[in-house]
């Protein structure tokens, strides 16, 4: 009886997910890249290199590791879909496929990460990782025949496991049959090939500190976030440090005592450091950079916030568009567009095994806060100082408080200028003029609660409140994180998140008992500001309890067309919001095209031709990337900076609507800043609420 072939899984049902992590399965694919055996120090799975130094036998372990990239039938029509296996082993012991040849591999373990050398960089797509079952079997391309015969003359290759599977008759005419089926038109030229082999031997060491960064330079760095992370939805801009200092950074120096300590709020999403609201670390030691797709999307799905800790990868080093400062670009990686070098350091979790370059980066940062704390003690002194000098002068030049004549004098001078004021108005200044109304042709589509409130501007929206009370003798202005407020403004949509209307509705999760029995009686939001049960986009239908809206739009101010600068701010439009805005029930809207259309024509009675502005600039940008993959460096990031910078300027009305002004618990490891409870601290956010889109819905109507 002939013997059957094995069974090969399809690589894009790795990719998609499908493969628990962990499982062991046979492919069959198409060679694409090659990188040549280098050394690591972190032990693999074949840690059988063992070498003896001195007379004292002492043992070094040596690992190798080679990565084969390949593609199958299931990916054949997509390039940007392949898998890479990542091979433990001696050089002389490793496969070396040339361009186009199969592989078949037997019993490779699937991982969803990319092992580095000794710091986990997260990677959006899945990996093979060699196992102590692994084969891997080559077979040459030129030399596998044309079905029924098999590609037994082809083979190569020794078995690299240690308990090689034996490739059966039918494997062999697998193999021959698979090579003459599939799609060749993906495979890179020789030339292509060969130099990108020949490049991955040359091993460059890119660690570096920030101090010795310099300009054109690919480095690795290890550093912390210093201030609140900015996601305009395109990319995050960061500010880093690894606390040592470097001429071409920007200087901050300490304003005073107060702004030595290190706030999260950033209320008007602007990541833009000024010395005002800078907390450390001070002088030349930070520098911000900019993380463009794949990364970006790193940064929000592992929660990277002020205060992480990250190793990061390839960061290119330019001057800044200030021409007098260094800053750090991380793009896409032009090869591996789903590959990404940003990652969160646990230095908890990481104990014995942490990077000693990690550990001399939270000493730099200890002799840091040890300085400081030294140096602001010293000023303190002086302050000190200071204000008893003062004090004692001002005792001798304490005025003698006014009599009881001069008391009534400025009361009757008082009296008198209130009266003017009533009698000429137009002379009174007023602190918040009403808006010109003539000037704006408001959307009459749009109805609002409360019409009898009175206007506020953005700015307005935006003004921080503070709480006066006393601290001793003296008085202090504390400044409050959110006010529980409505407001009625006229705003224009301008942006809205995320990009696809298909995204504006998440599932939410049916919970368990266990549930109610949270500290706080409410499920807790995330990092994010997302109910985590609700953002799961992947969960599986039998656990959705239902579909709620959530979508966020970017409002600008509309009260005074003729003004320079408009204020903006994002609200958020929550499942009751978004019920009341659009006349509509939330639902799976990737799978439902009717209700997408339907919803696609109600807000465009809110924003006009937004979506098709935005959606032609995210395409044009999208362009622009395949530009840049195929034709070789990346587009210069002012160039990238300029495109992305073109306003979608869309054609529609202002309109009036309720505002309101909340706040949310967030995770908070630091106990200095925790000011919401235990590990806990305050997040101002902005909603809309009663505000509706009063057009009839045309599928009803039919």
């Amino acid at each position: 009886m002939a013997s059957a072939v094995s069974s090969f899984t399809p690589i894009d049902r790795v990719l998609d997910g499908h493969i628990t992590p962990g499982t062991l399965i046979n492919l069959i694919g198409l060679v694409t890249d090659f990188r040549t055996p280098i050394p690591t120090r972190k032990t693999g799975i074949f840690s059988n290199s063992l070498i003896a130094v001195s007379q004292s036998l002492t043992i070094i372990t040596i690992d190798y590791k080679a990565e084969i990239r390949f593609y199958d039938e299931s990916t054949q029509h997509d390039s940007s879909k392949s898998l890479n296996i990542h091979m433990f082993r001696q050089p002389d012991a490793m496969p070396i496929p040339s361009l186009g040849d199969v592989v078949v591999i037997f019993k490779a373990k699937v991982d969803g990460i990319a092992s580095e050398v000794s710091v986990q960089f997260f990677q959006s797509e899945y990996s093979l990782m060699t196992h102590y079952l692994t084969d891997v079997y080559v077979f040459t391309a030129s030399r596998v025949p044309r079905p029924p015969q098999d590609a037994q003359d082809a083979l190569h290759s020794k078995p690299l496991g240690k308990t090689a599977k034996s490739l059966t008759k039918a494997d062999l005419g697998h193999v021959s049959a698979f090579y003459h089926r599939i799609d060749k038109e993906r495979v890179p030229t020789t030339i292509e090939y060969n130099n990108a082999v020949a490049s991955s031997g040359q091993i460059k060491e890119k660690s570096s500190l920030l101090k010795d960064a310099s300009v054109g330079r690919f480095v690795d760095v290890i550093a912390e976030v210093v201030k609140t992370p900015y996601d305009d939805g395109e990319k995050f801009t960061l500010w880093i440090s690894d606390y040592t200092e470097h001429s071409n950074f920007f200087n901050f120096a300490i304003k005073s005592l107060e702004s030595h300590t290190r706030s999260t709020r950033n209320y008007n999403g602007d990541s833009r450091a000024t010395e005002a609201d800078w907390a450390g670390p001070y002088g030349k030691r930070s520098m911000q950079i900019t993380c463009w797709e794949p990364h970006a999307e790193a940064i929000r799905t592992n929660k990277i916030t002020l205060g992480s800790w990250v190793a990061i990868r390839n960061l290119q080093i330019k001057f800044g568009r200030n021409s007098s400062n260094l800053e750090g670009f991380l793009r896409g990686d032009q090869r591996y567009p789903n590959r990404v070098y940003i990652s969160k350091l646990d230095y908890e979790v990481d104990g014995d095994s942490m990077d000693p370059k990690f550990k001399d980066t939270i000493r730099r940062r200890r002799d840091y806060e040890k300085e400081m704390k030294k140096q602001l003690k010293s000023i303190s002194e002086a302050a000190s100082a200071g204000q008893k000098r003062r004090a004692a002068l001002d005792e001798d030049q304490t005025p003698r408080s006014p009599n009881s004549k001069a008391k009534r004098s400025k009361r009757r001078k008082n009296a008198e200028k209130s009266k003017k004021n009533i009698q000429n108005p137009e002379k009174e200044n007023l602190s918040t003029p009403e808006p010109d109304v003539a000037k704006i042709k408001l959307n009459s589509t749009i109805k609002c609660e409360n019409e009898k409130q009175p206007l506020s501007t953005v700015a307005e929206l935006l003004e921080q409140f503070y709480f006066e009370t006393l601290i001793g003798k003296d008085a202090a202005k504390l400044p409050l994180p959110f006010t529980n407020a409505n407001y009625r403004a006229t705003v224009r949509v301008t942006d809205y998140l995320p990009h696809s209307l298909a995204d504006f509705a998440f599932p939410k999760r049916k919970t368990g008992t266990y549930h109610a029995l949270s500290s706080d009686g409410e499920s807790e939001p995330s990092e994010g500001g997302d109910d985590e049960q609700t953002m799961d986009r992947h969960v599986t239908s039998e656990k959705i309890a239902e579909w709620e809206w959530r979508f966020h739009l970017l409002l600008e101010d509309a009260q005074d067309p003729d003004a320079a600068h408009h204020d903006k701010v994002w609200v958020t439009v929550d499942n009751h919001a978004a019920q009341c805005l659009l006349s509509m029930n939330a639902c799976d809207l990737r799978n439902s095209k009717a209700v997408v259309a339907r919803l696609r024509e109600k807000l465009f009675y809110l924003w006009g031709d937004l979506e098709e502005k935005k959606t032609a600039r995210l395409q044009r940008r999208e362009k622009l990337e395949k530009q840049a993959r195929a034709n070789g460096p990346p587009v210069d990031s002012d160039d990238e900076e300029a495109a992305s910078a073109a306003a979608v300027v869309p054609a529609n009305r202002p309109f009036s609507c309720c505002i309101r002004q909340y706040g949310i618990k967030m995770r908070e490891e630091d106990e200095g800043k925790a000011d919401a409870g235990e590990k806990k601290r305050w997040q101002r956010m902005y909603g809309l609420f009663g505000t509706q889109i009063s057009v009839p819905d045309m599928a009803r109507a039919e």
